[in-house]
């Protein structure tokens, strides 16, 4: 984001410094790629504030991708039609305009099934069916968060692969999951935590007991888990194969999130050759 914002910061300031070479047209919405009789891409077709007008020169597509696009005619639902249904933690404006204004003027696709979903979107108890989610970074469990289901039972290597772990939570099947920090691990991460908690998608327990009544579950069951991760990782035989272990004491105060797998990435992208009109 950092990045973006420098450029986009960068972009304002040469359209106020040379504005006879840079124009930022601020919501307009390109519909079409103008082509010449050759097939060669000329400009673009807009429309801002109700009226059509054209732009003419080289054309560089940016759009990001189309993991926010929950329409009808959706590039995720024709090419992943069971990822259609899933949130994502993609802005809103993730919707595969440009790959559609391109594939309409005759551009070809590659790698558009290519679609990676994040285990870890965050659910806003205020908005639990929101489409676009927050993302539970991975620091969070590389910290020592773990993942526990709706039984307070681990499932899986919290440090695996985005795709492995996404996969043992569909299988395991037993909603909802959520991710548990203790003190120790939400202190070495503490600006995200107060950022989660801010915004009302992390709750903070000062107990294991308090964490055990949200959970619905007995503490006895929950420091059952943690005394078993604990031992794991004091023999360095956890059974879920977890390379790097952090001991997982019952909480001092515990941040606490619950989470549904989001789209993430999608890497479908357009197809270029030299003797391309496109």
């Amino acid at each position: 984001m950092v990045i973006t914002y420098a450029q986009l910061e960068r972009l304002e300031d040469l359209a106020q410094s040379i504005p006879d070479r840079v124009k930022i047209h601020k919501k307009a919405r390109v519909t079409k790629l103008l082509r010449d009789d050759l097939g060669t891409v000329t400009g673009v077709e807009y429309v801002q504030g109700g009226k059509t007008s054209s732009a003419l020169g080289p054309v560089i597509l940016a759009t990001g991708g189309y993991a926010a696009d929950f329409t009808s005619d959706s590039l995720l639902k024709k090419y992943r039609p069971e990822l259609w249904d899933l949130p994502t933690t993609n802005g809103e404006h993730s919707t595969g305009d440009g790959h559609k204004l391109a594939i309409s003027a005759g551009a070809s696709a590659v790698d558009m099934e290519k679609v990676q979903v994040h285990p870890t979107g965050l659910v806003d108890p205020k908005e639990p069916e929101a489409k676009v989610k927050f993302l539970a970074a991975e620091a969070l469990r590389g910290v020592g968060g773990l993942l526990l289901d709706n039984e307070g039972q681990r499932f899986v290597d919290e440090l695996q692969h985005r795709d492995f772990v996404t996969g043992k939570i569909w299988e395991n099947g037993k909603y909802p999951i959520r991710l548990v920090l203790n003190g120790k691990a939400s202190k070495e991460i503490e600006w995200h935590c107060k950022h989660y908690v801010g915004r009302g998608l992390m709750k903070r327990f000062d107990s294991g007991e308090a964490l055990a009544k949200e959970f619905g579950l007995s503490p006895a069951v929950l420091k059952k888990t943690f005394d078993e991760y604990n031992r794991g990782a004091k023999t360095k035989k956890d059974q879920f194969g977890k390379k790097v272990r952090r001991s997982f004491h019952t909480p001092d105060w515990t941040p606490l999130t619950s989470l549904k797998s989001s789209s993430r990435m999608t890497t479908g992208r357009l197809t270029i050759r030299s003797t391309s009109p496109l």
